[in-house]
């Protein structure tokens, strides 16, 4: 395994920053770079290679880094490179989206497309991961570029270990063999990680779609005095624990958004004199108890449900 350490306070003043441009493009990607802050520049860059993997691990005040056509041309490159803020935080732009960096977050982007980024790097590593390896064990992997992983997400918390330890002086020599297959476990590690940010994905779509479809049978059924969070979930061959969550994700209860669309209705049938009397329309949208239907309807609405039929 190679172990490098650069810092900027080795050079003088008036050159720092220059000096860390240089050192930044030749390990990591090529791209124009400006400093944000003022004062002396004070950087370090501590690279680690790791079998296929290179991990960079970077300090550095407030600076910008911008990746056109211009260097794509000059300096083509072929990785995906993984950013996890320890400490710090950041913005970075790529293929049409936008991803902030808080400490703990963690970003995948692509050294063959363009990008612009922000960084205030208190503690940030950054790893090269080759492509071929990493769409190798997830496929989808591309997809995943310029999206914030936040440190609560699945696999975030074993993938930050296994990058820290590369910064362990115990970790600074091992064998040959050892560090080739530390690098294959950090491919692996990230491709288990994008791969269960696909199914929460791919979750949050199917509730989504299953909440969309309760909400129609609740329209299509609040006559029924019986609906109920139970005869949702068998109506819908799922779980209670799969209904309550669904529409937990969209800020509401089952019985809450039951209750809401009876009343709106309710409301509805009153003004619009579809409805003969109060007795009626309570009894026709499920209301079994009518004063219950009065109070909750008066608190919603701020009136009496007999006043919208006065009203015409």
């Amino acid at each position: 395994m190679n172990s490098l350490a650069y810092l900027t306070t080795d050079v003088a003043t008036a050159l720092r920053f220059d000096y860390w441009h240089d050192v930044v493009c030749r390990h990591c990607i090529p791209a124009a770079s400006r400093a944000m802050t003022p004062g002396p520049f004070e950087g370090r860059l501590d690279v680690c290679d790791v079998g296929a993997v290179s991990v960079n691990r970077m300090s550095a005040p407030l600076h910008y880094w911008s990746r056109d056509a211009h260097h794509l041309r000059r300096h083509p490159l072929d990785d995906l490179w993984l950013a996890f803020v320890q400490e710090g935080e950041g913005a970075f732009e790529q293929g049409g989206r936008q991803g902030r960096l808080r400490s703990g977050d963690m970003l995948l982007y692509d050294a063959g497309r363009p990008f612009e980024c922000t960084m205030d790097a208190r503690s940030v590593y950054l790893a090269r991961m080759p492509r071929r390896l990493l769409l190798r064990r997830f496929a989808k992997a591309e997809d995943f570029t310029a999206r914030a992983i936040a440190a609560d997400r699945p696999g975030a918390t074993p993938l930050h270990a296994m990058l820290r330890e590369t910064a362990n002086p115990a970790f600074a020599y091992p064998r040959a063999a050892a560090a080739e297959r530390f690098g294959g476990a950090l491919i692996d590690l990230l491709a288990v990680t994008l791969e269960l940010q696909q199914d929460a994905i791919d979750n949050a779509g199917a509730e989504l779609g299953l909440h969309a479809r309760m909400k129609a049978y609740i329209e299509r059924n609040l006559d029924d005095p019986a609906l109920s969070l139970e005869g949702l979930a068998q109506a819908h061959r799922v779980s209670a624990h799969t209904v309550t969550r669904a529409f937990a994700r969209q800020g509401e209860t089952a019985m809450g958004a039951v209750w809401q669309a009876r009343l709106v209705a309710s409301r509805d049938a009153l003004a619009g004199g579809r409805a003969r009397s109060v007795t009626d329309v309570a009894f026709q949208h499920g209301f079994s108890d009518l004063s219950h239907f009065s109070r909750v309807f008066r608190k919603t609405y701020g009136c009496a449900p007999h006043t919208l039929l006065k009203a015409r």
